[in-house]
């Protein structure tokens, strides 16, 4: 079964970049991720090793921004900084109990997955 899952992608990262660009945050963040996981359904059919290989490291990238717009949200922030500069942690904060931090923790695991496919 395989269908269109790479378009699909592309078609939210456009949307999550547009958003990440505007400083919508908030926005850009769950489009990032669904992405990726349109991007690793994609890597389970592919057969071509450059074109996998290619996918993989444009999903690494788009990783390690959704992961540092997360970090952004969870230090309150929704756009970028009324002085212009973007400054980012390097690591998102998680919760314990459930709420905002399980998205983090959702990220670190759809990270792994990535890792384990390769």
């Amino acid at each position: 079964m395989y269908s269109n899952f790479k378009e699909h992608a592309i078609g939210y990262v456009k949307q999550a970049v547009q958003k990440d660009d505007a400083g919508n945050y908030s926005k850009a963040f769950p489009l990032y991720m669904n992405a990726l996981e349109y991007f690793r359904t994609h890597l389970k059919y592919e057969k071509n090793p450059k074109i996998k290989e290619a996918i993989t490291q444009k999903c690494m990238e788009y990783l390690k921004r959704a992961d540092e717009i997360r970090a952004i949200l969870d230090n309150g922030r929704s756009g970028p900084s009324p002085s212009g500069d973007a400054t980012v942690a390097s690591q998102p904060k998680t919760k314990s109990k459930g709420g905002v931090g399980k998205d983090a923790e959702d990220l670190s695991k759809q990270s792994l997955g990535l890792a384990l496919i390769l």
